[in-house]
């Protein structure tokens, strides 16, 4: 799975502070929460924070990369059991296209992170390329290994997803993940 730049320490509050974490990030954007908002809508001292991340760039990556971690497991487990290579990206948008229903839905996180790192060669911009990397992966494997345009029609494919999920957050287009799922069928299909 993706670098996620976990600690190895695991002191009392941990999981506790990942998910509040998680949740003010996403809400909120990692860049306009602070240790304190953390520790107090979690109910903790700074103490167990910093017992458990030794700063808040720990911590983001941390939740970052539990997120990355998650996200790219459920697009594996959605593909398992797929007979063709249309089944299973199929399953990949489906399983977006589950997230996205989501009241609380707020486009892809990872993108969202990405844009706020004041420099793109940061330590959470390289865990979104390390998460794209692998969901790139994901898509290629997902294809039929005879295919001679496999690697291009994979980028093309991330493309379609990441627009998807971008409108489905922007809302600017009915049902994008279910067009972009369909478009990408077609580019299956025409590219043979």
């Amino acid at each position: 799975m993706a670098k996620t730049g976990k600690t190895t320490r695991s002191a009392p509050g941990r999981d506790k502070l990942l998910d509040t974490a998680r949740h003010l990030f996403l809400r909120r954007g990692a860049s306009h929460v602070g240790i304190n908002d953390v520790t107090d809508a979690a109910g903790v001292a700074k103490m167990t924070l910093y017992n458990n991340f030794p700063s808040k760039e720990a911590l983001t990556l941390a939740v970052y990369g539990d997120m990355a971690d998650a996200t790219l497991r459920a697009l594996k487990q959605a593909t398992d059991g797929s007979a063709t290579e249309e089944e299973r990206v199929e399953a990949m948008f489906d399983q977006v296209g589950a997230a996205a229903a989501r009241p609380d839905y707020r486009g892809c996180p990872f993108i969202h992170a990405s844009l706020q790192e004041a420099e793109p060669a940061g330590p959470l911009h390289s865990l979104v390329q390390a998460y794209k990397r692998e969901l790139r992966g994901q898509i290629l494997a997902a294809l039929a290994e005879e295919r001679s345009n496999r690697s291009e029609l994979a980028d093309q494919i991330l493309l379609l997803l990441d627009g998807a999920v971008t409108e489905a957050y922007i809302k600017g287009v009915a049902n994008p993940i279910g067009m972009a799922k369909r478009a990408a069928v077609a580019l299956m299909r025409y590219a043979g």
